[in-house]
């Protein structure tokens, strides 16, 4: 067990300790309540802000200072951005596809966010294919190239090529008429 004596105190006191909290700049408490603002609005991912943040004047250095302290106190969280936005897109009617290509493009891995895919698609729940019919029949197109539309559609909408393909071509089965009846009634 240590013995606090005279030396030790006198050690002790010749040590230059620094500051744990550092003094913040203007220009990065600036940074920091508009994160502060973006983020009141709806959930932004690190990427979004850096580049808010840039376009509005902001000093690189402080746009990253300001964004590692949001990360740092939990205000700004990619991953948690991830599981608000795929929910948000598959409640939209988007396809897996496309939410991994949204994902990519402000720089989130899919496959490291919590529970991706099965939490977000369960077995129970409806198919790839069934979600995308589903979308093609709660808004009909008017095109007079029903496949063509519906296809167009989906893979607008972030639906894999094979799966716009099959659900486009039994939606437009269902429109004509052929798929729900036996086919010797048509010839």
């Amino acid at each position: 067990m240590p013995v606090i004596d005279e030396e030790l105190l006198a050690k002790l006191s010749a040590v230059q300790l620094e500051p744990v909290v550092r003094e913040a700049s203007e220009g990065e408490e600036k940074a920091f309540a508009k994160i502060q603002r973006l983020i009141s609005v709806r959930e932004r991912c690190e990427s979004e802000l850096r580049a808010r943040l840039l376009r509005d004047g902001f000093a690189s250095e402080d746009a990253e200072s300001a964004l590692r302290r949001a990360v740092s106190c939990g205000l700004v969280d990619d991953l948690r951005y991830a599981g608000v936005l795929i929910r948000s897109r598959i409640a939209q009617g988007r396809g897996r596809s496309g939410i991994v290509a949204e994902l990519e493009r402000v720089g989130i891995d899919a496959s490291l966010v919590p529970g991706w895919p099965d939490e977000y698609f369960p077995e129970d729940a409806p198919s790839e294919f069934e979600r995308a019919l589903e979308l093609l029949r709660r808004k009909p197109s008017r095109s007079k190239d029903v496949r063509g539309a519906a296809f167009r559609r989906l893979i607008g909408k972030g639906y894999s090529q094979q799966v716009a393909y099959d659900a486009a071509r039994r939606y437009a089965e269902e429109v004509s008429g052929f798929g729900s009846a036996p086919r010797s009634t048509y010839f």
